[in-house]
């Protein structure tokens, strides 16, 4: 009798789990069309409007890394610093596997004046793009100099520098007057 209810329940959960795979992977892709329009908001520096329009996104869509991830982005420029700690904290809860993500909390945290917490960001993000990006390679830098390893910002500079990345250079040029000012 227990092989009849096993053989009959198995199929059913089975199949069930795979409809709401395929579920979920439909909501993402036609997800990820109209986030463009909020991603435009951005591009635009329409932050308020683009907060606004990820909030909406977020309530038919509540695990959409992609969208808080983009909602933190708006918090962030308008100052609303815990609130995009949240977003991007849910995320990465969603998806740990974004580079941009690890840069965007390091600047929160460093924003926060946590400065041990950014760097420990902005490290996790210069593994992800494999110290092949220039932006996660001198925000570390700018955080190392905060925690007093200037020696290894140096290097970080540098080497965002080798990458292309002209801030770098003029902080490199500049003595470190740049980061003072941030």
């Amino acid at each position: 009798m227990e092989w009849l209810v096993l053989f009959f329940f198995l199929p059913y959960v089975l199949t069930l789990m795979f409809f709401n795979w395929i579920e979920e992977k439909f909501i993402t892709i036609k997800n990820k069309e109209k986030l463009e329009d909020g991603e435009h908001l951005i591009q635009h520096r329409k932050y308020k409007e683009a907060l606004s329009f990820f909030s909406e996104k977020l309530k038919r869509f509540p695990k959409s890394a992609k969208a808080h991830y983009f909602r933190s982005i708006c918090n962030l420029q308008l100052g609303n610093l815990y609130s995009a700690l949240y977003d991007i904290e849910q995320s990465l809860s969603f998806d740990n596997t974004v580079g941009e993500s690890y840069v965007t909390k390091g600047k929160i945290l460093y924003k926060l004046e946590d400065y041990d917490g950014a760097f420990l960001e902005f490290d996790k993000a210069d593994w992800h793009f494999r110290s092949e990006n220039p932006i996660a390679l001198r925000w570390r830098g700018i955080a190392r100099y905060q925690l007093g390893q200037r020696k290894n910002a140096i290097e970080d500079f540098q080497q965002a520098v080798q990458l292309g990345d002209e801030d770098s250079a003029y902080i490199l040029r500049t003595s470190f007057e740049y980061i003072d000012k941030i």
